[in-house]
């Protein structure tokens, strides 16, 4: 659920949550909107707190606005897992923190380019979009195609990144990477992925960051939920023929709305 609130307000509602949902996984992520006094939550909550979230917020910010609902599936995939328990993917290593702090305003936004946007690409399965991306990181990143595609199918062993309505975010901490990597895919045919909901593929999300980044890890991979979150912003990427166009929507969807 996706919230838009006075920053006033952010404290109060999350100490509400934490009453509400103890002992249930749930998480929040802040980001203040430039150059207004308001900031947008991005709550994952269990279906059973829903309402009682929409009840505190109302009560709590009444100028608040509810974004687009969407559903993390009974069996959560592995990417859900990682925004629902962050804690588990987090190690305790001071340069992991320094070094993600360093890079703390990585987004897909600043990390998408025209370069990085694949349109019509032909793929026939996962194993074959590995590939590509794995060639991909190695001419960009410098690393071996073939780590880069065995990294990502170790991931898609815990669990696969396919996120349900056609959204998949495959995504690996690479050794050897010295920056995060974004790239959007959209398949010429939609590709089988084991998501939750059986759906094939249409929109990839792949991300690449260097082992220590874990923190930044996370973020990029709350950013991509956030945004697929939001109907209205997969209707415009679905509508967009041309990779400058899907940069502009990533961009675009990072910039407050003024006159509030």
């Amino acid at each position: 659920m996706r919230v838009t609130l006075d920053a006033q307000h952010a404290t109060p509602v999350r100490k509400a949550l934490i009453r509400d949902c103890l002992g249930q996984p749930w998480t929040i992520r802040v980001t203040p909107l430039a150059g207004t006094t308001r900031v947008r939550l991005s709550l994952y909550l269990p279906r059973t707190a829903i309402n009682g979230a929409m009840r505190r917020v109302a009560d709590l910010a009444p100028t608040a606005e509810l974004g687009q609902l969407l559903d993390v599936p009974e069996t959560p995939t592995g990417v859900w897992r990682d925004l629902l328990h962050p804690e588990q993917s987090l190690r305790d290593d001071s340069h992991a923190q320094s070094a993600a702090a360093a890079s703390g305003t990585d987004t897909i936004a600043r990390l998408i380019s025209d370069e990085r946007v694949l349109l019509g690409l032909d793929v026939a399965d996962r194993d074959a979009l590995f590939t590509v991306l794995g060639h991909f990181v190695e001419r960009y990143g410098g690393l071996p195609a073939a780590t880069v595609a065995a990294g990502l199918n170790a991931r898609e062993a815990l669990g696969s990144t396919g996120l349900g309505r056609g959204i998949a975010v495959p995504h690996a901490q690479a050794e050897g990477l010295r920056e995060p990597i974004v790239l959007y895919v959209r398949p010429r045919e939609p590709i089988p992925f084991e998501a939750p909901d059986d759906a094939p593929v249409t929109d990839v999300v792949a991300l690449f960051v260097p082992e220590w980044a874990n923190t930044t890890h996370l973020h990029l991979l709350a950013d991509v939920a956030e945004r697929f979150c939001d109907h209205r912003f997969r209707e415009r990427l679905q509508a967009c023929d041309d990779a400058r166009a899907v940069c502009r929507i990533f961009q675009d969807y990072d910039r407050p709305v003024l006159g509030r």
